[in-house]
């Protein structure tokens, strides 16, 4: 019985860690070359962006997604979590020479099952 009780106090504390904890926000560097970049556990993209594109449009359209946070400023990042366990996923926005790199990946884990790519590229579609 003990060491059912001790089993399930790890697992609720990592539950808990992996909520509550500080997601570590890393810069990453934007690629040069319009198109789609596939990565363990995460994705990015990069258009060519029109007038009509500003950070203001992609900010409301992360913002419009579910359990989604705005936690930096510049570069443009959110965290959005999952639904059950609240793992995060960080997004981050980045606007320069007339291109717009969106880049998400997960923090915790080494698969994200292509949910990063989903997102990024249904936010690309809605702007």
């Amino acid at each position: 019985m003990r060491i059912l009780l001790a089993i399930l106090v790890v697992v609720v504390g990592a539950l808990a860690y992996v909520r509550l904890a500080p997601v570590k926000l890393t810069a990453a560097a934007m690629p040069t070359a319009v198109g789609d970049y596939p990565e363990a556990g995460g994705f990015t993209a990069v258009r060519d962006v029109n007038e009509a594109v500003t950070l203001e449009a992609v900010e409301a359209a992360m913002l419009a997604l579910p359990r989604t946070v705005k936690v930096a400023n510049d570069p443009l990042t959110f965290v959005t979590r999952s639904r059950v366990i609240g793992f995060p996923d960080v997004t981050v926005v980045q606007e320069r020479d007339g291109m717009l790199a969106i880049s998400a990946h997960l923090v915790y884990g080494s698969s994200d099952f292509k949910v990063n790519k989903t997102r990024v590229l249904a936010l690309l579609a809605s702007l």
